[in-house]
């Protein structure tokens, strides 16, 4: 464990049993790295829905806009009046899933701009600016392969011909069913798809990449651009993994420690039986706090340089490791043990262990869990 993070968990409060340390500065450092890969004319639109996949949205927000970023897709009206409360007002914020009716007002009052996925809610859209009298700003999305949110490309010309007319289009967006498999066809279809939806509307501004799109390469780019995993560490193709700095890393006090004779057996179910004396620590973070109980029998803590396997299933509220190999002065009630470490068991490469998402991970960590910040202003 590096001083910095030492110092931040020294500050924790003894009650609380779980961790994690979130560095901002990363998150800086991959904003920069993305954007030195893009052409000038490409503006980064950062994902900082699901609470910035659990990272925390007010706090990566501000950090963000103290990096130049200016503009952030959310998922639901909640969120955006949540980050809207806590950043500059120059900050532009986007509402993915769009919205329903009764919820107009909501997004003039708090400045939030919609992304129009149907006719029902261009419509709604619509009605709300002629009722105040002006063109109001809009995203306009067209599925062109995911067939989940957005108007259909095969429609249109006779879905959108009112949306041109009435709103004030600040940019047409899709997105990529496939992009974290590079070469899967649908890929280059969804491309062509797009290109032929920008001539529709007069080669309007586009955005079609979001992290793994960003990883396809140029022709990808358009005007904007959309990361969400790239900023927070994470990739999901194996050729680009590690290919970010990792951003965060777990942590969980040590809550017991137990000396098993061989044939003690260790949590539900009996799934590991030791076949020796042993010494296994109990720490506190099970699967309310968010790691989930199929995860049982993977991964591993970190204590005293050591790495310790997890033995037995996890449960609501603890897990259990083999720390034979620690030496009996880390061995301490309280003492924090790391469940991933930036050097050496990123979230990333644990997650592809798991056949799983490190933002999947990420995203069920539970208020259990304390955030603790690094390089904040």
């Amino acid at each position: 464990m590096n001083e910095r993070i030492s110092r931040a968990l020294n500050d924790v409060p003894p009650h609380i049993l779980a961790a994690s340390v979130i560095n901002l500065d990363n998150i800086a450092k991959n904003y920069a790295t993305i954007k030195k890969e893009l052409p000038d004319k490409t503006k980064i639109m950062a994902i900082v829905k699901a609470d910035s996949y659990g990272f925390g949205a007010v706090r990566v927000g501000r950090r963000l806009c103290r990096e130049g970023c200016n503009a952030f897709f959310v998922t639901t009206i909640e969120e955006g009046i949540d980050l809207r409360k806590s950043l500059p007002k120059n900050a532009q914020i986007y509402i993915l899933s769009g919205l329903l009716k009764g919820s107009e007002d909501l997004l003039t009052q708090y400045a939030l701009t919609p992304v129009l996925n149907n006719l029902y809610q261009s419509n709604l859209w619509i009605e709300h600016a002629k009722k105040l009298n002006k063109k109001l700003d809009a995203i306009v999305h067209v599925d062109t392969g995911i067939s989940r949110n957005g108007y259909s490309y095969r429609n249109m010309e006779e879905d959108l011909r009112d949306v041109k007319d009435c709103l004030n289009i600040i940019l047409i967006m899709s997105h990529l069913a496939c992009a974290d498999i590079p070469d899967h066809p649908l890929n280059k279809i969804q491309l062509d798809r797009f290109r032929r939806v920008l001539q529709y509307f007069g080669n309007s501004r586009g955005c079609l990449a979001a992290t793994e799109g960003i990883f396809l390469g140029r022709e990808y780019f358009f005007d904007a651009v959309r990361p969400g995993k790239a900023l927070y560490g994470f990739s999901v193709r194996k050729d680009k993994i590690g290919s970010m700095i990792p951003v965060m890393d777990v942590f969980s006090r040590i809550v017991q420690i137990n000396n098993l004779k061989s044939g003690d057996s260790i949590g539900y179910d009996a799934t590991f039986t030791a076949d020796r004396s042993m010494t296994t620590i109990t720490v506190g973070m099970g699967y309310a706090d968010g790691f989930m109980r199929k995860f049982s029998g993977f991964g591993y803590g970190f204590l005293g340089g050591k790495k310790m396997p997890m033995v037995g299933r996890i449960s609501m509220d603890y897990m259990v490791f083999d720390a034979m190999e620690v030496e009996e002065s880390h061995l301490k009630m309280g003492n924090w043990v790391a469940l991933t470490t930036d050097t050496d068991y990123t979230l990333e490469k644990w997650a592809l262990e798991l056949n799983t998402l490190p933002h999947e991970v990420v995203c069920r960590f539970s208020s259990r869990v304390k955030k603790v910040y690094l390089g904040e202003a």
